[in-house]
């Protein structure tokens, strides 16, 4: 019988670690991703080239020269993106 409880203690601590674990990877972008979003709007504004898939390349170049990979992850970046630069998308 005492086997069965613990497993069962184990069981839910467990799936608790789960969902906070979860709730964690769901929290948003960082604040050096919103800091980045923010640069990328401004080079963009500044239409350095007249054509908007050049100029977003070469944006793109400078943000990941300064700011380590981490910041352009899949999940977050275009989260950062779309609050801090909604005219980009």
């Amino acid at each position: 019988m005492l086997g069965f409880l613990n497993l069962k203690k184990m069981k839910k601590t467990l799936i608790g670690f789960g969902i906070v674990a979860l709730m964690a990877s769901c929290g948003g972008y960082s604040e050096t991703q919103g800091e980045a979003a923010v640069e990328m709007c401004e080079c963009m504004a500044q239409d350095a080239y007249g054509d908007y898939d050049i100029n977003y390349y070469e944006c793109d170049v400078q943000l990941h020269e300064k700011y380590d990979p981490e910041v352009f992850e899949e999940g977050s970046w275009p989260e950062a993106l779309e609050e801090k630069c909604p005219d980009l998308n």
